[in-house]
C-alpha cells in the first residue's frame, strides 16, 4: 500500500482511545497521514493528533484520576444533557495550540449532526475546539451545542465513520478503523484486557463513585435496583446497536482500502480507565492488519 494515507476514525466512546495505539503504529511504520476524518471519540484524537499532541491526550488519560474526572463532571438540571462539557473542554481546549482547522499542519475534518435537519454536519474549517465539541456530544449525557438555529450532536447518529469524506480528498488510499466491530474478542485480546484482581477492584470502585456521585446529582429521587441494569448499561446498549448497523451499513457503501477493526465487546463506552489498556488494542490491532 502507498505510504501516503487518509485516515480515517470511527466513534465508540472510551473504545476510541485505541486510535491512538493505531496512529502510532501507522507513524511507526512511516505511513504519512495526509488527512484526518473522525466522528465522536474519533474527532477528539484526530483532532489532537492533526494538532501535533496526541502524546499529551495520551499521558492525560492514561493518568487520569478519579478526583479530576468528578471535578470535570459539570451537572447540568436544566440543559438537555446530564453534563455541560466546559470543564472537559478546557482540558482538551489546552491540547490544541492551534484553534482554526484550516491552520492545522494535517487537514482535519470532524463529524456531528444537526438535529434540525437530521443531517451530518462536516467540520473542515472553523473552530476546532467547537467542531469536536459538537462531534462528542452523545445525546442525553453532553448537552448539544447550539449554533444560530442549529442543534449540534454526536456525528454518531448518522456518520460514525465518514469515508466518504476521505473518498473526496484525494486518490491516496484510505485507512479507516472502526472501534465497534462484531467480532469476538481474542484469547490475546482478553489477555491484554484482564487486570489483576486488585486493579480491577479499583476500576469498579472507581465506576461506582462515578455512578454514585451522578445519581446523587441528578438522579436522587429515582431508586437503583440491583436487579435492573443501571442507566449507563442501557445507555452503552443501545448507543452500540445504533451505531454498530449505521456503522456496516457506511463501510458497505464506502469500502476503505484498509479496514482496522476493534471488538465492540472490547470495553464499555464508558471505560475510560481502561485506557493504557486500549492503546495496547489498537497497537496490536494495526499490527495484526497492516
Amino acid at each position: 500500500m502507498n505510504k501516503k494515507i487518509n485516515l480515517v476514525l470511527s466513534g465508540g466512546g472510551a473504545r476510541g482511545i485505541a486510535h491512538i495505539g493505531i496512529i502510532e503504529v501507522l507513524q511507526e511504520k512511516n505511513y504519512q497521514i495526509q488527512s484526518v476524518s473522525g466522528t465522536s471519540m474519533g474527532g477528539l484524537v484526530g483532532g489532537i493528533f492533526a494538532a501535533g499532541n496526541l502524546p499529551e491526550l495520551k499521558k492525560w488519560l492514561i493518568n487520569i484520576d478519579i478526583k479530576e474526572i468528578v471535578k470535570m463532571l459539570d451537572f447540568s438540571l436544566k440543559l438537555p444533557g446530564l453534563i455541560k462539557g466546559e470543564k472537559v473542554m478546557k482540558k482538551i481546549d489546552g491540547m490544541l495550540p492551534i484553534k482554526n482547522i484550516e491552520e492545522l499542519p494535517i487537514p482535519f475534518t470532524a463529524v456531528a449532526t444537526d438535529l434540525q435537519t437530521d443531517q451530518a454536519v462536516y467540520f473542515d474549517k472553523g473552530n476546532i475546539i467547537e467542531a469536536i465539541r459538537a462531534s462528542i456530544a452523545i445525546p442525553t449525557i453532553f448537552t448539544p451545542v447550539i449554533h444560530d438555529r442549529q442543534i449540534w450532536v454526536d456525528g454518531g447518529l448518522v456518520n460514525n465513520i465518514p469515508v466518504n469524506i476521505a473518498q473526496k480528498l484525494n486518490n491516496f488510499p484510505i485507512v479507516a478503523v472502526c472501534v465497534n466491530a462484531d467480532l469476538p474478542v481474542t484469547s490475546e485480546q482478553w489477555h491484554i484486557m484482564k487486570q489483576n484482581k486488585k486493579t480491577e477492584n479499583e476500576h469498579l470502585q472507581k465506576i461506582n463513585q462515578i455512578r454514585k456521585h451522578i445519581r446523587q446529582k441528578i438522579f436522587a429521587h429515582t431508586p437503583k435496583h440491583n436487579d435492573t441494569p443501571g442507566y449507563s448499561e442501557i445507555l452503552d446498549h443501545s448507543l452500540h446497536l445504533m451505531i454498530s448497523q449505521i456503522s456496516n451499513e457506511i463501510i458497505k457503501k464506502y469500502p476503505p482500502d484498509l479496514l482496522i477493526e476493534i471488538p465492540r465487546k472490547i470495553a464499555g463506552t464508558f471505560d475510560f480507565f481502561k485506557a493504557e489498556k486500549l492503546i495496547q488494542i489498537g497497537r496490536k490491532a494495526a499490527f495484526d492488519t497492516l
